[in-house]
C-alpha cells in the first residue's frame, strides 16, 4: 500500500486522483481535506506529522511512503529558521524513524529542485551532482531532510528517491505565502491589483507541468530493485518571470500591471535542471510544453 503524506496539496491532490484512477491501493494523509475523496473511494486519516501516534497508525500496513508535508517557502528567508527546523525538520526526523520502525520498504521525498542549490553561475542545466548551497531556509530545511533520509538508507537500508522538483504549475494550484507564481498573477489581476516583480523581472526559473510531476513519482513508486536515487524533476529549460508574466498574458487575455520591488536575497538568480539523470533511471521526460501547461492552467482557471 501507498501512504500519501500530504495528501491535501497541490502535488497531493493530483497524486491522490492518479492512483486512484490507476485503482492502487492508497491512503491519503493530510492535515485537513477540502474535498471529498470517499467517491474515489480512498481511505483518509487526518493527522500532522508532529503527532507521532497519528502517524503510526496512518503508517499501518503501508509499504511506501510519498512525503509532500511541509510549511516552509523559499520567500522566507531567513528569518523563520528556528521555526522551520521546529516544524519541518525535527516532525520530519521522527516520522522517518516511525517508517523505518514498522517496516516501510520505500521513501519517497519531494524535495526542492531550486533552493537546494542555491546561486548557479551562467544558464548550464544543473545535474544533481551539482553542489548544493542553499541561501534560504527553506532550501537548508530540505538539503537537511534528504540527508537524513540518506541516513536511515545508510543504517536501515530504507529505500529511498529523492525528487528535487523545479517550479510545478498547473490546474488547482492556489495561492500560497511564497510559493507559486503562476496563481499568485492570476489572484492579483482577479482583485484588480498590479502584480509585485522583485528585481528587473529577469530571474529565471524551471517550470513543470503538474501532470509531468505526477508521472515522476508514480513511476519513482514503481521502479524495481532497491533504489537510493536523488534525481531532478523539470523541464530542462529556464523562464523569466517576465516572460511568465508575457505568456499568462497571452494564454489569458489579459493585461498585467507591474510594481516593481528591489529583489530579495533569499531568490536564486536563474536555474534550468537536467533531467537526464530522471530519463535514464525513472524512464522519464516532461512530456508537457510551457505553452501548452499554461493553457491548461488558464482553461481550468476559466472553467
Amino acid at each position: 500500500m501507498i501512504g500519501i503524506f500530504g495528501a491535501n496539496g497541490f502535488i497531493g491532490t493530483h497524486l491522490v486522483r492518479r492512483f486512484a484512477l490507476d485503482q492502487r491501493e492508497i491512503v491519503a494523509v493530510a492535515r485537513r481535506f477540502d474535498q471529498d475523496l470517499d467517491r474515489l473511494g480512498v481511505r483518509t486519516i487526518a493527522g500532522d506529522l508532529r503527532d507521532r501516534s497519528a502517524m503510526r497508525y496512518a503508517l499501518s500496513g503501508v509499504d511506501t511512503v510519498i512525503q509532500l508535508m511541509g510549511t516552509s517557502a523559499p520567500a522566507q528567508g531567513i528569518a523563520h529558521s528556528t521555526q522551520d527546523i521546529q516544524d519541518n525538520v525535527i516532525p520530519h526526523v521522527a516520522f522517518l524513524r516511525e517508517c523505518v520502525d514498522v517496516g516501510v520498504r520505500r521513501f519517497i521525498f519531494l524535495s526542492s529542485g531550486g533552493a537546494v542549490y542555491g546561486p548557479v553561475p551562467g544558464d548550464r542545466l544543473i545535474h544533481e551532482t551539482h553542489p548544493t548551497n542553499p541561501i534560504s531556509s527553506h532550501g537548508v530545511t530540505k538539503l537537511m531532510m534528504e540527508h537524513f533520509i540518506r541516513l536511515h538508507s545508510h543504517l536501515d537500508d530504507l529505500e529511498h528517491v529523492i525528487l528535487r522538483v523545479a517550479n510545478p504549475y498547473g490546474p488547482g494550484q492556489v495561492v500560497r505565502a511564497g510559493q507559486g507564481l503562476i496563481p499568485a498573477l492570476v489572484e492579483r489581476h482577479r482583485q484588480g491589483l498590479p502584480v509585485t516583480v522583485y528585481g528587473d523581472g529577469s530571474a529565471a526559473r524551471d517550470y513543470v507541468y503538474i501532470d509531468d510531476v505526477v508521472d515522476a513519482v508514480v513511476r519513482a513508486s514503481d521502479i524495481a530493485d532497491h533504489q537510493e536515487l536523488t534525481v531532478n524533476i523539470g523541464s530542462g529549460e529556464h523562464r523569466t518571470i517576465l516572460e511568465v508574466i508575457a505568456g499568462l498574458e497571452r494564454a489569458a487575455g489579459i493585461s498585467l500591471t507591474l510594481d516593481k520591488l528591489p529583489a530579495r536575497a533569499t531568490d536564486v538568480d536563474r536555474i534550468a535542471l537536467d533531467v537526464s539523470r530522471a530519463r535514464d533511471t525513472l524512464g522519464w521526460t516532461p512530456s508537457v510544453k510551457f505553452d501548452e501547461g499554461l493553457h491548461r492552467t488558464v482553461t481550468s482557471i476559466v472553467e
